[in-house]
């Protein structure tokens, strides 16, 4: 009988401490709900929008509204994402977007943190909707170089140097942000908790040069301007696709060495990297194909020299407009075969007098541009009319 009374009561406080851990649980789930705001709402299910190349963002339509999510919007990031939800402004907000990141469009006011973005705002034709940028040193667009000098538009400082002050005062829409790590969210924060908002973009973390270029659908979203977006991407798109399989059909692929040491040490681009892909798709044969890598990798010259020697094109040499400038970093690199051909051509033909180089900003959504440099180098018969936009040959003088 005692052994019957004492199960009963294992029974009971077995089912006690079950239920107190079910509520507990329940508790904490609530808790951890209400207090991110930027979670994707589970309990509806809106039109996926679809994005072909780009694998940092998502665009779904929902009735009334349109949420933006960015994922892993920074190196090393894993299982981050953040939500905006963007509502008309001629529109009531949905009640059940009370607590969420919410943006009235289309946007009259932006401040940007990258001058890549200045090319996405370019490609919607919203350049007049820029009030505040990060480094308008390094600008090459001429629009934009006006309206600084017209102080239309302001300099807000970079990164850790951000004048809070001042882009409260040019009171935004949005801040247009990046981040190269995790401490991105400090000042995020920081500019929340002054009533602004900060919205993430993860272009420059995209692999492939069409997926960069796809986050001009992403920026559109916030103008209204998505058909647009989209029928200028899906165009440009083609063209890159075509030249691309053009050059597939190419037998003979030209070795491609990329790059230039830097104290010491030549950063190579993985065999998976953007800087790759473009190479692969212009019908090059890069000398680090088969690395399976995405990050740049740090060897030492004599290394990259053994392979280099095999070399029959060398792009991107750094800041060098001369063999001249290449042979100063180190002699040895003139016994390398490309340097006796002078097959050297680097990405600054378009650079202002502070270093600013438009490849770096115009190129991002001109991939398709990009491409046919790079096929006039590795294959000039395919285009025998094309001028460089991007590119220029190293001068050879005399050495």
């Amino acid at each position: 009988m005692l052994h019957i009374t004492e199960r009963k009561h294992s029974i009971k406080l077995l089912t006690f401490y079950f239920c107190l851990l079910f509520f507990i649980l329940s508790g904490l789930e609530c808790r951890n709900r209400s207090n991110d705001t930027n979670s994707i709402l589970p309990e509806k299910k809106g039109e996926e929008i679809n994005i072909v190349y780009a694998k940092g963002f998502r665009i779904v339509k929902f009735p009334g509204y349109t949420m933006l999510n960015v994922q892993n919007p920074w190196q090393g990031a894993k299982d981050i994402s953040f939500a905006y939800y963007l509502v008309n402004s001629d529109d009531d907000i949905p009640e059940e977007l009370k607590g969420k990141t919410v943006i009235r469009t289309p946007v009259k006011r932006i401040v940007c943190l990258s001058t890549t973005h200045i090319a996405l705002l370019e490609f919607v034709d919203e350049i007049s909707s820029l009030v505040g940028m990060s480094s308008p040193q390094f600008v090459t667009n001429q629009e934009v170089i006006n309206a600084l000098n017209n102080g239309e538009i302001i300099d807000v400082g970079y990164e850790k140097k951000l004048d809070f002050e001042k882009i409260v005062h040019l009171n935004p829409d949005l801040v247009l942000a990046y981040g190269i790590n995790s401490e991105v969210t400090g000042y995020m924060k920081k500019l929340n908790e002054l009533g602004i908002i900060v919205v993430l973009n993860g272009e420059y973390l995209e692999k492939e040069p069409l997926a960069k270029a796809e986050w001009v659908k992403f920026i559109a979203a916030f103008y209204n301007k998505e058909s647009v977006a989209f029928q200028k991407f899906d165009k440009m798109a083609q063209q890159y696709n075509s030249l691309k399989d053009i050059v597939s059909e190419e037998k003979s692929k030209p070795l491609v060495l990329n790059g230039l040491p830097w104290k010491g040490v030549w950063y190579v681009p993985g065999g998976e990297s953007f800087a790759a892909q473009f190479i692969k798709d212009a019908g090059g044969s890069y000398l680090w194909d088969e690395n399976r890598s995405t990050e740049a990798l740090p060897l030492d010259l004599e290394t990259v020299y053994e392979k280099a020697l095999k070399a029959d094109c060398w792009i991107n040499p750094g800041a060098t407009s001369s063999i001249k400038d290449i042979l100063r970093i180190d002699k040895r690199l003139g016994d390398l075969y490309v340097i006796q051909t002078g097959m050297i051509f680097n990405n600054n033909a378009v650079v202002n007098q502070n270093g600013g180089n438009d490849y770096w900003e115009s190129g991002v959504t001109n991939p398709h541009l990009i491409l046919k440099d790079l096929v006039k180098i590795f294959h000039p018969e395919l285009l025998p009319d094309h001028n460089f936009v991007y590119y220029k040959k190293v001068e050879k003088q005399n050495f």
